[in-house]
């Protein structure tokens, strides 16, 4: 199950990126350039990372909250529908046709 949803996740991060995220990566580079000039490349590597990883930590969470909402809303559509008017539930049956 935990693979079917890594294949999710990463099939939906494939999705080509908003025209605001491709602002802020535009805006960010001379300072991702500055950082990569101050640092030795293992460093870089490293920062990098980590903010690769706080931005994907909550994709997971955010992805089985979603498929558990889901989930119960198709289960909610499925259930059967009772009347709560007390004298539609105690009126006799039709009879058959």
């Amino acid at each position: 199950m935990n693979e079917l949803m890594k294949a999710l996740i990463f099939t939906l991060d494939a999705v080509p990126p908003s025209e605001e995220a491709s602002q802020a990566s535009k805006a960010a580079n001379p300072a991702i350039q500055a950082a990569q000039k101050r640092l030795t490349n293992l460093e870089f590597d490293n920062l990098w990372e980590a903010i690769s990883n706080i931005e994907h930590a909550s994709e997971l969470d955010n992805f089985t909250m979603g498929f558990r909402l889901g989930g119960q809303l198709t289960l909610e559509g499925l259930r059967p529908i009772y009347p709560t008017d007390q004298a539609a539930v105690s009126a006799p049956p039709c009879p058959p046709q």
